[in-house]
């Protein structure tokens, strides 16, 4: 009877002392911190912001956190542009898969959440080559020119080329190389076209492997290294200058050089070492934004409307219609035949493709862009 009065009294002492709370803020806030540890400073700041708005919005504690909390959060932020989107959930989908892997979240509420099907838009922030290089053409200042060489050629990004020294670069005739420290901590070495090099080989005036290539002269005398904002206000002002009416940024260079390699061939392996793509699938992402080739080219388009068989565009017919006699398919007149792409005439024959029609119809090469394609029918109205 004595032990079972002494077992009652030691429960109601430990009743009255709960076991510790190890989903406090401060358990939280440890756990972010194990979470984050070797990423980034960038991925550090945007994860960071990303998990504290959720923290506000949710009021609760992580181990708390339901699947229905994420779907609610979700909802709020549909609004946003699609790369934000996916950078706050993944974010959230990071850290608690992370925090259940270790043991300090019960359960991965996450792993419930359907990420929400986003357009592909890669293809609005491509330039064409003549507007990269109207950018870097207009562009007056050699350190911004090479800023924007380097951006494009080396397909850099804004953090990459603002960490570089002078010791990452040596010479490799007929041009040079640049050893690039990027993203996740991956190290790739590029090569530079002679042109680029000879720009960059004018910038160094005598200063040490140690020192960074372009500085900033707003501070003092001594300047300093650029920081992501100002090579920013760089890529938007040429682009600017350019007539470019878009907001461009550094990363489009980046885009612009993806694009352009695969278009002339570049191997798609070659370019995604390049780039430092940790899988193949991201560079292939280009090949889908701007193809080459489609299923639509291969058709006889006939319709009520006037061809204009050097550029392909489309004019409306008249109004007023009038009876139209029997119409006859005639190939494009080759002797005022121009590019699509750049509108030049230097063409030269690159073989026959297959149309509806069944027949063989020329297709050219142009010389001055590569650009392979098929003159439209034109569709005479006698």
């Amino acid at each position: 009877m004595q032990d079972k009065l002494d077992l009652f009294a030691l429960m109601e002492v430990r009743s009255q002392h709960p076991t510790p709370d190890f989903t406090t803020s401060d358990t939280d806030s440890s756990l972010i911190e194990m979470w984050l540890h070797g990423l980034s400073s960038d991925t550090q700041r945007g994860y960071r912001r990303c998990v504290s708005e959720f923290l506000s919005w949710v009021k609760k504690p992580l181990h708390a956190v339901t699947l229905a909390d994420l779907q609610g959060w979700q909802n709020t932020f549909k609004c946003c542009a699609p790369h934000t989107q996916r950078l706050k959930m993944a974010a959230m989908r990071s850290l608690l898969s992370f925090g259940h892997k270790i043991g300090m979240l019960p359960t991965n509420v996450s792993m419930g959440l359907r990420q929400p099907k986003i357009k592909d838009t890669l293809n609005e922030r491509i330039l064409s080559e003549e507007e990269v290089a109207a950018m870097i053409e207009t562009e007056k200042n050699p350190r911004n020119q090479a800023i924007l060489l380097l951006l494009y050629t080396g397909g850099l990004r804004v953090q990459e080329l603002c960490a570089l020294r002078w010791k990452d670069f040596s010479a490799r005739r007929p041009g040079g190389q640049v050893t690039v420290f990027g993203k996740g901590g991956k190290t790739r070495i590029v090569l530079l076209p002679e042109p680029v090099w000879k720009k960059l080989c004018k910038l160094n005036k005598n200063a040490l492997s140690s020192d960074p290539v372009f500085v900033s002269r707003e501070k003092d005398k001594n300047g300093k290294t650029l920081d992501q904002s100002q090579v920013n206000r760089i890529v938007a002002a040429a682009a600017r200058a350019a007539g470019i009416a878009k907001k461009v940024s550094p990363h489009w260079l980046r885009h612009a050089h993806a694009s352009h390699s695969l278009n002339r061939g570049a191997p798609l392996h070659l370019v995604q070492n390049t780039l430092g793509h940790s899988s193949v699938a991201t560079t292939s992402r280009y090949l889908h934004a701007r193809p080459d080739d489609s299923s639509a080219l291969y058709l006889n388009v006939q319709t009520q409307t006037t061809f204009d068989a050097t550029t392909g565009a489309i004019e409306p017919s008249p109004s007023k219609q009038q009876k139209q006699p029997r119409r006859t398919k005639v190939q494009a007149n080759t002797s005022t035949l121009k590019c699509p792409s750049c509108k030049s005439s230097e063409l030269q024959k690159n073989g026959f493709q297959v149309l509806a029609d069944g027949n063989k119809h020329q297709r050219f090469r142009c010389k001055r862009c590569d650009y392979v394609f098929t003159p439209v029918l034109s569709i005479p109205n006698k």
